[in-house]
């Protein structure tokens, strides 16, 4: 696949693993919780486990290590990580999982919105405030922690009244879905969310 040359002066040289399969897992880190975080490096795992290709992302402001302004460059990593997910796809999917985490998430939605011809199922795992604003998608899995604060009760209501969607909420966990001061729960969450994503996953694609 081609690379991408970001508006941060550097190739976006994304890590693309086939195993001839018709589903294409798509993983979108945070801002801080890059595709090497445990959520995240464990939902790659799951993905490859399940038979699927996988196609991990990393932003330009991530590979050049520079500050990310989200107000003004936001549409930037939305625009290279669309061209990222297409150098990707070919004729042989049929399926598209995308697993997004925090500000992933609102990339999630445009790359539902951008992408067509495929049945794409979504995970939202600690979804923003400007995620509800922007549309969760219907019958999509959403994994967020009770303390976290970058979700507002309000939302976390709104998301409960999307058709289909399958919201499961770690008790006490924070952004990360980590239990502050408290590493044994923390493992155990973090099981927990794979887990969920495992019975999504197959409910969605392998039992279909």
């Amino acid at each position: 696949m081609n690379n991408v040359n970001s508006h941060w002066g550097v190739e976006l040289i994304p890590t693309l693993i086939k195993q001839g399969s018709d589903t294409l897992a798509v993983i979108l880190p945070g801002i801080g919780y890059t595709i090497d975080r445990v959520t995240l490096e464990y939902s790659s795992e799951l993905a490859l486990k399940l038979g699927f290709d996988l196609l991990k992302v990393e932003y330009g402001f991530q590979v050049a290590r520079k500050e990310f302004n989200v107000e003004k460059e936001f549409d930037i990593i939305v625009e290279e990580t669309l061209e990222i997910v297409e150098n990707a796809l070919d004729e042989s999917y049929k399926n598209i999982v995308i697993i997004g985490k925090s500000i992933g998430t609102c990339v999630q939605n445009l790359l539902n919105d951008r992408i067509k011809g495929y049945n794409i199922e979504n995970v939202y795992i600690s979804p923003i405030n400007k995620t509800v604003e922007m549309g969760i998608k219907e019958n999509s899995l959403v994994i967020t922690g009770t303390k976290d604060p970058l979700l507002s009760k309000e939302n976390l209501e709104k998301i409960k009244d999307i058709s289909g969607a399958d919201l499961v909420t770690i008790k006490d966990g924070n952004h990360a879905l980590n239990i502050e001061k408290d590493p044994i729960k923390s493992l155990r969450s973090q099981t927990e969310v794979i887990e969920f994503i495992e019975g999504f996953l197959y409910k969605k694609i392998i039992e279909k």
